[in-house]
């Protein structure tokens, strides 16, 4: 029976050798070290403004920033206009939706209301790829009544701010 107890008492003691070098091997510090780089740029931006054809108008003043254009306009009649086209450029590595283009209906809304804003070339939603370009044309018209009884406004200029909202293309 001696034997028979040495051998489960060995048998046993190879098993808790066994284990513990097992936990040990499997109780390891696992080390993992990385480094990310984002190398992204966000740089959306108005280029330039150049002032295109102009009837019966006098621009007074343009200003831009970033994402928005300031315009002043004189209109001599009913019927007179002018017509300005903003470069926009996307000189980021990140690719731009027009989100919004804001200022035109608060512009329109204001005194005189014979005097209304627009843009076209551009809508909301255009995507503007990294590194493209995009051209907006804004629009400002003194509109002719329908049934000619047009009224000489008091104030013949209108100044508005539009405001070209881009943000991330998802």
């Amino acid at each position: 029976m001696d034997k028979k107890k040495n051998f489960i008492i060995g048998t046993l003691l190879a098993a808790i050798v066994l284990m513990s070098v097992g936990y040990a091997a499997l109780a390891q510090v696992l080390t993992i070290n990385g480094t990310a780089n984002i190398d992204a740029n966000w740089d959306v931006e108005i280029t330039g403004i150049t002032e295109g054809t102009v009837t019966g108008a006098t621009t007074k003043t343009i200003t831009s920033n970033a994402t928005s254009a300031t315009f002043s306009v004189d209109l001599a009649y009913p019927g007179a206009s002018a017509t300005y086209e903003v470069d926009i450029e996307n000189k980021g590595t990140i690719d731009a939706i027009l989100e919004s283009i804001t200022g035109v209906d608060s512009a329109n809304s204001a005194l005189p209301t014979e005097i209304q804003y627009s843009v076209t070339g551009v809508s909301e939603g255009d995507a503007l790829d990294s590194k493209a370009t995009a051209k907006a044309i804004v629009t400002v018209t003194w509109v002719k009544s329908v049934d000619n009884t047009d009224t000489v406004p008091t104030q013949t200029s209108k100044t508005a701010t539009i405001n070209l909202n881009y943000v991330q293309n998802t």
